[in-house]
């Protein structure tokens, strides 16, 4: 009954179906690069979806708005940027995608690329230049891992060739400092054309969403949509005994009850993870696993 759900099953069986969100991303990234690179062939025009798409303060101003998001799907020409943002995609995707359910790695993801948005726009407000790639994305889904994985080693490949070995913790601590100070140096003198300031705001987004929606079990959302009322010690008690009373007459009508409860609970899981659940909740989804189909 459980473990029929999807996020239940064997961890021998692939990961990715078709219905991971990752992998939708990817698809949907590397198709419309692909189409970029026919646009050139055919038209030799570089700029034309640059020019619609891509996000550039100017543009921004006089009204296409929708360049916040959608400059994230743009990759420069060449195999490098889309290769790298998509490696670190399927991998960190793979990491925390049965962490937090398609829906909220989907949440994060866009908030990631709105927040790099802003943070280009506020501190290259007067550039002529575009942004583009889905490096800020990327870099929230990053923080998010670092955060929750610290101490699980990982191995990664610098310069795409020499293997090394290091702690998550220390990698977000690196990956900041090195951000911040390139960000300094680097992209406020013009003295590059990488977006730092993005990659800033994806790594700021990663650790807001780790700190106050998946470490606090959503409870920074929960405190205004769900209401505190305790019921009096008197009431417990009368509604324990005639539960148990019920439970030993009718059993199929309590397990149906039971059944429906997990059902509930498994929903959860789906949508926000493990970690959402509630300590009564994980007794109920215990006794439920327990029961026959």
């Amino acid at each position: 009954m459980i473990y029929d759900r999807p996020y239940m099953k064997s961890a021998s069986k692939p990961f990715f179906q078709r219905d991971s969100i990752v992998m939708k991303l990817i698809a949907l990234n590397v198709g419309i690069f692909v189409i970029q690179e026919l646009s050139f062939v055919l038209f030799n025009q570089p700029n034309l979806f640059a020019d619609i798409f891509a996000l550039n303060s100017t543009q921004f101003l006089q009204g296409q708005f929708w360049t916040l998001l959608s400059y994230s799907f743009l990759h420069s020409s060449g195999l490098i940027h889309i290769f790298g943002n998509m490696l670190g995609l399927y991998f960190i995707g793979r990491a925390i995608e049965p962490l937090i359910g398609s829906r909220q790695l989907l949440y994060l993801y866009f908030a990631s690329v709105l927040a790099g948005a802003l943070f280009f726009l506020s501190l290259n407000y007067a550039s002529v230049g575009y942004l583009i790639g889905a490096s800020a994305a990327v870099s929230g889904l990053l923080a998010f891992y670092c955060l929750e994985r610290p101490e699980e080693k990982i191995t990664l490949l610098l310069f795409f060739v020499l293997p090394i070995s290091i702690k998550p913790k220390w990698l977000l601590k690196i990956y900041f400092g090195v951000t911040l100070f390139l960000l300094l140096t680097a992209e406020l003198t013009n003295q590059t054309n990488i977006a730092h300031s993005a990659h800033l705001g994806g790594l700021l987004t990663g650790f807001l969403y780790y700190r106050f929606f998946y470490r606090s079990g959503n409870s920074f959302l929960s405190e205004f949509n769900e209401p505190t009322i305790e019921l009096p010690n008197w009431f417990k008690r009368q509604r324990k005994s005639k539960t148990s009373f019920s439970y030993s007459v009718n059993a199929s009508t309590e397990d149906r009850r039971l059944k429906d409860e997990m059902n509930r609970i498994l929903d959860k899981i789906n949508a926000q993870g493990f970690q959402s659940l509630t300590d009564e909740e994980r007794t109920v989804l215990n006794k439920a696993s327990q029961l026959k189909n």
